[in-house]
């Protein structure tokens, strides 16, 4: 009885260990090939050059940079990078609310209570350019975006929808100027 098991156990170390290896050999190649990673891709953007230009695009990078943060593989300097990412698309009001260094802390702190609990993102739906609502706010033309988040917890998924307002600068670009849960 004693042998079986032992035969058991070193079967399911073997086989532990062939799955961790391939993928660390998948992970390995993807990076081997030159193609870059969404997260490279999401630091190295310039936004400077290539702002989104409506506001469902903004929301729709902000989530991008969202989900990696939350669910990506990166390195302490990464996080900070990325970060510096989305606050471009933040609203002078909203960053003025919001220092740097209170702003990385609260992030960090959310993203790790997140994965602490398991939770990973695995869709996040954006409302379509026909659904945005855009009204004139004290004299600046603000848009209101809905997004859906479908989370997978350990026990069951839900689902979250928040509203995003954005606020168009006088540059003509969209920033985000706050959020609420309707």
């Amino acid at each position: 009885m004693k042998k079986n098991l032992r035969v058991i156990i070193v079967v399911l170390i073997c086989a532990a260990l062939c799955v961790g290896y391939y993928f660390y050999l998948s992970n390995r190649t993807a990076r081997l090939s030159g193609e870059p990673t969404e997260l490279e891709m999401l630091i190295t953007k310039d936004l400077e050059s290539s702002y989104p230009t409506t506001p469902r695009e903004v929301m729709r990078l902000y989530n991008r940079i969202l989900e990696c943060m939350f669910d990506g593989d990166w390195e302490e300097e990464e996080f900070e990078r990325l970060s510096s990412q989305m606050r471009l698309l933040l609203d002078d009001q909203l960053l003025e609310a919001n220092p740097l260094e209170t702003y990385l802390h609260n992030l960090k702190a959310e993203v790790n209570s997140f994965r602490k609990e398991g939770k990973q993102f695995i869709n996040v739906q954006i409302s379509f350019s026909q659904d945005i609502e855009k009204k004139n706010v004290n004299g600046s033309e603000c848009a209101y975006v809905e997004a859906v988040y479908s989370v997978k917890g350990k026990k069951d998924t839900e689902q979250s929808i928040q509203t995003y307002v954005l606020r168009k600068g006088e540059d003509g670009r969209w920033r985000i100027l706050g959020f609420y849960r309707p």
